[in-house]
């Protein structure tokens, strides 16, 4: 199967992974807005709304408590590129 990446809009985010606390970072040369990271462990789901995020700005979620066997990071936010289209990336732990 191949799969067209041609249009395809690169993540701009860096995560350091130091459980409990990882800290995400806009890697990108563009401002982000209406940046937020969705953390969900089953069915609960803590919102961390942070807004616009300049380049190389920084956030540090905190998952004290969490189990990781089923946690995800949903990191959402608009860009420029993005012609106004709410983008996704995920990581787990």
């Amino acid at each position: 199967m191949n799969i067209d990446t041609s249009s395809a809009i690169p993540a701009p985010w860096r995560v350091r992974r130091s459980f409990p606390h990882p800290v995400v970072t806009n890697a990108s040369d563009a401002p982000l807005a209406l940046a937020r990271a969705m953390i969900r462990v089953g069915d609960d789901v803590h919102l961390e709304q942070w807004g616009l995020m300049l380049p190389h700005d920084q956030n540090e979620i905190c998952l004290c408590g969490l189990e990781t066997g089923d946690l995800c990071v949903t990191l959402s936010w608009r860009s420029a590129g993005a012609e106004g289209r709410e983008l996704l990336w995920q990581f787990v732990y």
